[in-house]
C-alpha cells in the first residue's frame, strides 16, 4: 500500500473516531429545551473544539502514514485502525516520558540567584 493511501485511510479512521466522539458529547439538556446541543457552551469556545478535532485527525493521518511507511500497516483496515487509535497511541507514548523535578529556589547559590561554580 502506498504512503498516500495509508494516510487517506488513517484520515478516514480518525474522522470516524472524532465523529463518534462529538456525537457522544452532544446531549439534549434542560436549559436547551430538550434540543441537542453542540459540545461547547459558548460560541467563543467553538474554534478551540474544532482546532482540537483537527489536531487529532492530523495525528491520526500522520500515525497511519508512518505505520504505512514503516511496513506496519499493509492493508486499508490496518491504516484505518491506526487512524482510529491515534489519540490513544500518542497519549500512551507521552505517558512514557518522564518529567524531572525542577530544582527549588533554595538550591541556588548567592543572594542574586547565581551559582558559584568556581570557574
Amino acid at each position: 500500500m502506498s504512503l498516500w493511501m495509508a494516510a487517506m485511510w488513517g484520515l478516514v479512521g480518525s474522522a470516524v473516531a472524532e465523529a463518534l466522539n462529538l456525537s457522544g458529547m452532544m446531549r439534549p439538556t434542560t436549559e436547551s429545551g430538550g434540543r441537542w446541543q453542540w459540545p461547547w457552551r459558548d460560541r467563543r469556545d467553538a474554534p478551540i473544539v474544532v482546532f482540537a478535532v483537527l489536531l487529532r485527525t492530523v495525528a491520526g493521518t500522520g500515525l497511519a502514514a508512518a505505520a504505512g511507511a514503516g511496513g506496519l500497516a499493509t492493508t486499508a483496515f490496518a491504516s484505518f485502525t491506526f487512524g482510529v487509535a491515534a489519540p490513544l497511541v500518542i497519549a500512551k507514548m507521552f505517558d512514557q516520558v518522564r518529567v524531572t523535578d525542577q530544582p527549588s529556589d533554595d538550591t541556588r547559590g548567592g543572594p542574586d540567584g547565581e551559582h558559584d561554580d568556581a570557574a
